[in-house]
């Protein structure tokens, strides 16, 4: 009896080290049953959260309980780029988070960035459910081992000043306009004739109540959770910046899914996504609503945005090198305008 028990433990030792070199977990060689860390640094009530939930009571259903999502929302398990690194090394396996975030790991997907590569919410559809992606996938996965399964979009970065109405970039002058720390963002204001000041988010809601600056650029949703309507009158609605981002896993444990489970996921990730952006869409314009609500005026730009376009557009060349190439941006025009 001493002897089958020292043989009991002895094959036990061999499973779980056999285990250890694949990768896998004993819960995994026990049960066959992949567990998750799914992170987001956005709090509940977030596009981020309302797509996590969608995409963990899919994946558990599509691979009946194969997978097991444990999410966490807030930063639990750190920043936005903290999260892509882990998901890199595959301390965590999956996250979201905005494409900006990304870019420093994988640079091909900067190209989100410019200002109006996507004038017309209907252009990120389509790119995102096109094979481009596929492709531009393959480039993510060789320089930063991380796989986008799909693409959350959020709202576009609105204008808002407390002074005046705002409708077409001449409008902007006399204004002092803040905007993140971010090359593309100050550039472009610089191509609409002003020079922008850099300031940090932290800062933003003081300066503006101070009149330290006069106005800034962000979502409706964020504008309504910021109370900018207490600072801020009036908004224009342009359309140089769309959010977007993704939804990443780490290849070192794609790749040891089997191909039922790895199809399992990646058709629960697009479908959640597809959820996103309706949910994002109709929570955007609930947001809207509530910035009018509390007496901010709603301006369209004037001619399309023809000018808005025309002078964002003209910084593109100045960034081909950072956010892909001109081949890659090139390709996607080609696309959204077929």
């Amino acid at each position: 009896m001493i002897f089958n028990s020292k043989r009991k433990w002895f094959f036990a030792g061999l499973v779980f080290c056999f285990s250890v070199t694949l990768g896998l977990s004993p819960t995994w060689a026990a049960s066959n049953t992949y567990n998750i860390k799914y992170a987001t640094a956005s709090p509940p009530g977030s596009f981020h959260v309302a797509f996590a939930e969608k995409f963990k009571e899919l994946a558990e259903n599509y691979s009946n309980g194969k997978l097991n999502i444990k999410v966490y929302i807030g930063g639990q398990l750190g920043s936005e780029q903290d999260n892509v690194q882990a998901c890199s090394t595959n301390m965590i396996q999956m996250a979201t988070m905005a494409v900006n975030n990304v870019t420093p790991f994988a640079p091909e997907v900067g190209f989100m960035t410019l200002p109006y590569m996507f004038p017309q919410i209907d252009d990120v559809y389509k790119l995102f459910r096109h094979p481009f992606m596929d492709e531009l996938n393959n480039q993510i996965v060789a320089t930063a081992n991380i796989r986008a399964v799909s693409w959350l979009v959020g709202g576009y970065r609105v204008l808002t000043n407390g002074k005046k109405e705002v409708l077409d970039p001449s409008d902007l002058k006399g204004l002092t306009i803040r905007v993140p720390k971010n090359p593309i963002m100050i550039e472009t204001y610089k191509a609409w004739g002003i020079n922008p000041v850099p300031m940090a988010w932290t800062e933003l809601f003081n300066a503006l109540q101070q009149g330290v600056v006069d106005g800034q650029d962000n979502p409706h949703g964020i504008n309504m959770a910021a109370k900018f309507f207490e600072v801020q009158k009036y908004i224009t609605d342009i359309h140089y910046i769309l959010w977007t981002g993704p939804c990443i896993i780490s290849e070192t444990f794609f790749q040891k899914l089997p191909d039922n489970l790895k199809q399992a996921l990646v058709k629960a990730a697009k479908e959640a996504a597809e959820y996103e952006w309706k949910w994002a869409a109709e929570e955007d314009q609930k947001a809207l609503q509530v910035c009018l609500d509390h007496g901010m005026k709603f301006s369209k730009p004037a001619n399309n945005e023809k000018e808005w376009i025309e002078k964002g557009r003209s910084v593109w060349p100045k960034f081909y090198e950072k956010v892909g190439g001109k081949e890659t941006v090139d390709k996607i025009q080609t696309i959204l305008t077929r």
